[in-house]
């Protein structure tokens, strides 16, 4: 049976470990006191059964605290919370998520997050899976520009840097979103 919770840990170092060990990114939540938007995130978001199945299932989840874990945070830069990060095996961020998003928007963050920190370890395929499910399931979505791009950028890596891979891609975004920044970025 699943878990109804996301069993995060509180130990940067633990959450470190882990990742290592079970070969997963590491989410990382970090909220302060008195934060409508961390309680918000804490309290609807991260209580979606979907969400919570996604996270326990795919991350070391890691709940820090903006100031009593500054030691930790403060390499980080953060300025605003709630602020949610993926970080690889090593511990580097690779991906953040700034203030307040819905369920169904997070499971959009978490497939996006996910794919940032494999196309670093190099799992392409991966990253691509996790990109298509964000056009999947939210076709004309938010984020769905993004995934679009950051899928393009995989194409390219996984076919050997091959510009036309990521230009096919890309194509659809110019098509399906061209004000977006997203289209922009293309060189």
């Amino acid at each position: 049976m699943a878990s109804e919770t996301i069993q995060w840990l509180s130990d940067w170092q633990e959450a470190l470990s882990q990742s290592r060990a079970l070969k997963r990114p590491v989410l990382i939540d970090v909220w302060q006191d008195n934060c409508s938007g961390c309680e918000r995130l804490a309290n609807e978001t991260f209580t979606d059964p979907e969400v919570v199945t996604a996270v326990n299932s795919r991350f070391i989840p890691v709940s820090l605290h903006m100031f009593r874990d500054r030691a930790v945070v403060r390499d980080w830069g953060l300025f605003w919370t709630p602020t949610v990060l993926f970080a690889d095996r090593t511990g580097r961020i690779r991906y953040e998520s700034v203030n307040y998003v819905p369920a169904d928007t997070m499971l959009d963050v978490l497939d996006i997050g996910e794919a940032r920190v494999a196309m670093r370890w190099k799992e392409m395929d991966t990253a691509i899976a996790r990109l298509r499910d964000v056009e999947i399931r939210h076709p004309e979505g938010p984020l769905t520009a993004e995934a679009i791009y950051w899928r393009g950028m995989a194409e390219y890596f996984r076919g050997g840097n091959t510009p036309a891979l990521a230009k096919a891609v890309w194509a659809e975004i110019t098509e399906r979103f061209p004000d977006s920044i997203w289209a922009r970025r293309q060189p």
